[in-house]
């Protein structure tokens, strides 16, 4: 009998390296033994007329930006076995073979996050193998901020089988957002503008994660009995280069694959 398909809720601050995770995990759980699907959530925003303000800034980075619906509807399909249009089938990474050097246009690759192919391949070795089935095993990673926050419904939530919260110190995070020229949106170009992380991202990012962490300090301790409640973990370093962390949220999906498995 085929192992039930798996949805990983890859979540953070935004510019913690979400993305980078998700392309590497497409190696690491690769075919023929995986199909591994990543959904970015930022292409369920609402329309920029629908978007809320935030200290008189068009808020980008709330949970009440996102169409969750239509994202609902789209994790649905694909647990039931429906191509999404949305969705992207193992996209293929970019490695760093050497850590100090320049490589794409994600600000934690131009620091060093030290992910290489051998590590990679490393982490596809210690994979699960699975039983002998001619049916692989199904993960879609969503990649996006909030993702399992207070905020967002019940139902939604309970689609997730794995939920990873990604962190980042205040300072490292204002930096990498700043550093960013802007974003693609439905209706053209978005660009910060000034004082927008301290008034907008920073203050909705610590409303919904504030409840995972020890007296509400997202910067300090991870509630431990908060966070097993509600099946989050949570990445206990702050300013580790993204290698390690690759190599953690990689031990977390091949924990679910076991017990989904066994």
């Amino acid at each position: 009998m085929p192992s039930s398909p798996l949805v990983v809720a890859l979540s953070g601050l935004s510019s913690t390296g979400k993305s980078t995770i998700a392309s590497h995990l497409s190696v690491i759980f690769a075919p023929p033994l995986y199909i591994l699907t990543v959904l970015y959530v930022d292409d369920f925003y609402k329309p920029q007329t629908e978007l809320p303000y935030r200290e008189g800034l068009m808020d980008w980075d709330c949970a009440q930006c996102l169409d969750w619906p239509r994202l609902e509807h789209a994790v649905k399909n694909w647990r039931d076995g429906v191509e999404i249009k949305e969705g992207k089938t193992n996209p293929q990474p970019q490695f760093q073979e050497h850590p100090t050097a320049v490589a794409g246009e994600d600000t934690q690759m131009r620091e060093g996050n030290g992910i290489t192919k051998a590590l990679v391949e490393q982490l596809q070795a210690e994979a699960p193998t699975l039983k002998a089935t001619d049916i692989p095993q199904r993960i879609l990673i969503l990649d996006g901020f909030l993702l399992f926050a207070p905020s967002v419904s019940s139902a939604f939530r309970s689609l997730l089988d794995l939920k990873v919260l990604l962190r980042a110190p205040y300072t490292d995070a204002k930096r990498r957002r700043e550093s960013r020229s802007g974003y693609v949106t439905m209706e053209g170009w978005w660009e910060d503008p000034p004082g927008y992380f301290d008034k907008v991202v920073w203050p909705n990012y610590v409303e919904e994660n504030k409840s995972f962490f020890i007296d509400g300090d997202v910067e300090g301790g991870i509630d431990e009995r908060i966070c097993e409640e509600e099946g989050v973990s949570v990445w206990v370093g702050k300013t580790d280069g993204l290698a390690k962390v690759l190599t953690w949220v990689a031990g977390q999906v091949k924990r679910i694959v076991e017990q989904n498995s066994s």
